[in-house]
């Protein structure tokens, strides 16, 4: 009995112990968090110093003759008669560089001239036999009808007045056929002729080059700053050189190239021959004396302002606004807002 009783309690009990098993098991509480104060980071500061700044840029300038002129035939499809100069001929203004072959008109002006001859030769004679009768009749004291000899002679100068303009029509037509030299110069590029050549507009027969002014050119964004009269430092070889900006109209450079562009000559004498035809230009565009200077990295810039950190007492930082001016080799001029002397944080 005392056993049933024991068994029968042991089985009241067990659920209410094993569900003391399942209940959920609640997690350490972690330590509390140590908490540190960083070390305070020690500003770089920088002087407001005085100093002499200045934007600078090198370029290259390239040599160039002083004017250049680009011989082409003025017809297309013409024969070519020939080309009569070499590279490295000097020419002078006028000289027969290269001709066409249009015999019909050399055939025509030749039978023009001969015309002009005969009617001149009239002309003369009919003169001549004039003051002759004249001179019979003034010995016999007779009288002269002239009116008859008027009237030859008016139509003979007729004849040649209309003919002379004919010659210098044809003349003309026949100076066409030859190309001379604009200037005077050194032949600089040439064309080889051959059998069968004919003429065309888009080929250039012969390059005449003025080589009595040395001149180098700077193409591109540095050549817009560059006006007539300004003058640079050229290191050319081992030297350096003074140049100026030339007026490309007083000196003639052919002036049609779609970038910016600088024609340069020097200021007293050039180098010697066998120079290098290539240079470097230095470029000073902005420049201040004894200016106030601090580091670019201490200019705070955004689109509506300037402004810098001075360092103030107690180590406290102040914003102040100011008014930059040239930069150039990590520094920067300001030209307004702080004084020499004071710290700025970079």
């Amino acid at each position: 009995m005392k056993k049933q009783k024991k068994l029968l309690y042991l089985l009241l009990i067990l659920p209410l112990i094993s569900g003391c098993f399942m209940l959920p098991v609640e997690p350490p509480l972690p330590p509390p968090p140590a908490i540190t104060v960083p070390d305070e980071r020690a500003l770089v500061t920088a002087p407001v110093a005085r100093g002499d700044i200045s934007l600078d840029a090198h370029t290259v300038a390239r040599y160039m003759t002083a004017r250049t002129e680009r011989h082409i035939f003025e017809v297309e499809g013409i024969p070519v008669l020939g080309i009569f100069v070499a590279f490295g001929d000097e020419v002078s203004k006028g000289d027969i560089i290269a001709a066409l072959y249009i015999p019909e008109i050399e055939a025509e002006l030749e039978g023009l001239e001969r015309k002009r001859a005969w009617l001149d030769l009239e002309l003369s004679q009919l003169i001549a036999r004039q003051r002759l009768i004249a001179r019979q009749a003034e010995t016999n004291g007779e009288s002269v009808d002239t009116a008859a000899f008027n009237i030859m002679r008016n139509n003979l100068r007729t004849d040649l007045e209309q003919i002379d303009e004919l010659i210098e029509y044809v003349a003309e037509l026949n100076e066409g056929r030859y190309l001379r030299a604009k200037m005077d110069g050194v032949v600089t590029d040439v064309l080889s002729f051959t059998e069968g050549m004919r003429s065309s507009l888009a080929q250039v027969v012969a390059i005449v080059s003025d080589l009595s002014l040395t001149s180098f050119v700077v193409e591109g964004i540095w050549a817009r700053d560059m006006r007539p009269g300004d003058r640079f430092e050229m290191t050319l070889g081992g030297g350096v050189y003074t140049m100026e900006v030339a007026d490309p109209d007083e000196f003639g450079f052919y002036v049609d190239n779609p970038r910016p562009t600088a024609y340069l000559i020097f200021v007293g004498a050039p180098p010697a021959p066998g120079f290098e035809t290539t240079g470097m230009v230095h470029i000073t565009f902005r420049e201040a004396t004894n200016a106030l200077l601090i580091p670019t990295s201490a200019l705070r810039q955004t689109e509506v302002r300037s402004f810098v950190y001075v360092l103030g007492e107690y180590g406290l930082r102040e914003v102040r606004d100011v008014e930059p001016g040239v930069a150039s080799g990590g520094f920067v001029e300001i030209i307004n807002g702080l004084a020499e002397g004071e710290l700025v944080v970079q």
